[in-house]
């Protein structure tokens, strides 16, 4: 069994940590800009939180049927999103660029164990 194997059976936020590690180390490596670092670190979290607590709020809705109460819950959900990454970028605290590349590290994450899902369920 390959690393790769390995990671893509790993829990989904162990898999994202593993894959913002390796993308931050590569990008210290090669710019060497703590900015850069800290921005995909800071992207890559807020991705991960912002995509469970999306996660629960669609588990709520459809299990409860209270649409108002969770249309707030998710309205307050993407207000803390685009105040931390809005502040983490005005303060120039993180790098844009790479808070977007921390950012889409999920997208990746779950395309991978879709994959592994697909090929375990044929």
């Amino acid at each position: 069994m390959t690393a790769f194997q390995i990671m893509i059976k790993l829990p989904f936020e162990i898999t994202c940590v593993v894959l913002i590690f390796a993308a931050s180390v590569l990008s210290w490596f090669i710019f060497g800009s703590y900015n850069i670092f800290i921005g995909i670190w800071a992207g890559g979290l807020i991705g991960i939180i912002n995509f469970k607590w999306l996660g629960s709020i669609v588990k709520g809705a459809l299990s409860e049927g209270g649409a108002a109460r969770y249309t707030i819950k998710y309205l307050l959900k993407l207000f803390f999103v685009i105040t931390v990454s809005a502040f983490l970028i005005y303060a120039r605290l993180a790098d844009p660029l790479a808070f977007l590349v921390g950012f889409t590290i999920i997208i990746f994450t779950v395309s991978l164990q879709g994959a592994d899902f697909t090929n375990r369920s044929k």
